[in-house]
């Protein structure tokens, strides 16, 4: 193992990509466990692949986040979570217990705040959060290597020194790493940009509107030459002295407030066409914002001695796929030994 490695799954980011990726997959007696057997082959190859010295999980709950409270129309556009699909997370969670991996989730929270927040904690003080006498502890916070393994690439605006991503890239059988160089490659933009890009372009996947007519390539540029949203307004309405257009009814201050945006699209080098779906969906722009922002102070307990691996009965997790139906799947279990006794910290 690596040490001061810490690898957080995102348990239902790989959990619907197995569901979607894998053809249907029954045990002997009938139950669909596609899902369950893709999450647990994802989590054996990032074992073996990442080689940490601390693992947990971050997962979602069944009820509304605060996002939906914050816009009813948060995922509204998603079905309701299949039956078969909705069956096979007692499975994972199952093998997650048996194989001594915890499992951490808050109500109101997704499993990425979940993530985002132990993170936030680790960096913060090591010592506060681990079991060790605080006087004689020597965990450094900037020691740590943070991987965060997901299914999607929403936690890219979570990269940065210390923090990779590591997401499937196809189906549950290949991944691509993001640190820092890698996001600047693929988007262009700084990995605390993300947010900024997501609140232009929005999230169809997760029905965040983003500004109306703004696609990548230009909600990438935009953010390449402001910097952040909030720069980017304050550089077309300075003195929040223009109107959104769609609210002026009187003809004289729509011809004032036309001339006014032609001066600012002159100044700042932006089409009169990006600039008016701008001003016309400010409100949408920060409010995607804010859906698309993961955030790291859920209320949480954390010991970080017990998010390190740990000892398991591999005899137990061997019935325990048999029964599932899992058996090709036996033979990649990380020894049953103590990884932290019996194996060299690199």
């Amino acid at each position: 193992m690596i040490k001061n490695r810490f690898v957080l799954i995102d348990a239902f980011a790989l959990i619907f990509r197995a569901y979607y990726a894998l053809p249907a997959l029954t045990n002997k007696e009938g139950v669909q466990l596609n899902a369950a057997y893709g999450f647990t082959s994802a989590l054996l190859a990032a074992i073996k692949t990442l080689e940490p010295e601390y693992l947990v999980c971050g997962f979602d709950l069944p009820k509304p986040t605060k996002r939906h409270l914050e816009y009813v129309e948060y995922k509204a556009h998603r079905a309701p979570m299949p039956e078969d699909l909705m069956a096979q997370v007692p499975y994972v969670r199952e093998i997650l217990q048996t194989m001594n991996i915890p499992v951490l989730a808050v109500e109101g929270y997704e499993g990425e705040d979940v993530i985002a927040t132990i993170v936030a904690k680790v960096k913060g003080d090591s010592c506060q959060v681990s079991d060790k006498n605080t006087k004689t502890c020597n965990l450094k916070p900037e020691t740590f290597e943070f991987v965060i393994v997901t299914g999607d690439l929403d936690c890219l605006q979570l990269v940065d020194g210390q923090t990779k991503v590591y997401s499937m890239a196809r189906g549950v059988n290949q991944a691509l790493m993001y640190d820092e160089a890698k996001v600047r490659e693929r988007y262009g933009l700084a990995p605390a940009q993300f947010v900024d890009f997501k609140a232009l372009k929005g999230d169809p996947s997760d029905n965040i509107p983003g500004v109306k007519g703004i696609g990548e390539k230009t909600a990438i540029s935009l953010i390449q030459k402001f910097g952040s949203l909030e720069e980017l307004y304050r550089a077309i309405n300075p003195k929040s002295e223009i109107l959104n257009p769609k609210q002026i009814q009187n003809s004289k201050f729509k011809i004032q407030n036309e001339g006014k945006i032609k001066k600012i699209a002159e100044k700042t080098k932006i089409s009169e066409k990006v600039l008016r779906l701008l001003l016309e969906n400010k409100e949408q722009a920060f409010l995607s914002k804010k859906l698309s922002k993961i955030v790291d102070d859920v209320p949480l307990e954390f010991n970080l001695e017990n998010a390190k691996i740990h000892d398991y009965d591999q005899q137990k997790v061997i019935a325990l796929f048999t029964k599932l139906g899992f058996k090709s799947l036996i033979a990649r279990l990380p020894d049953s030994q103590r990884l932290d006794n019996q194996q060299k910290l690199l």
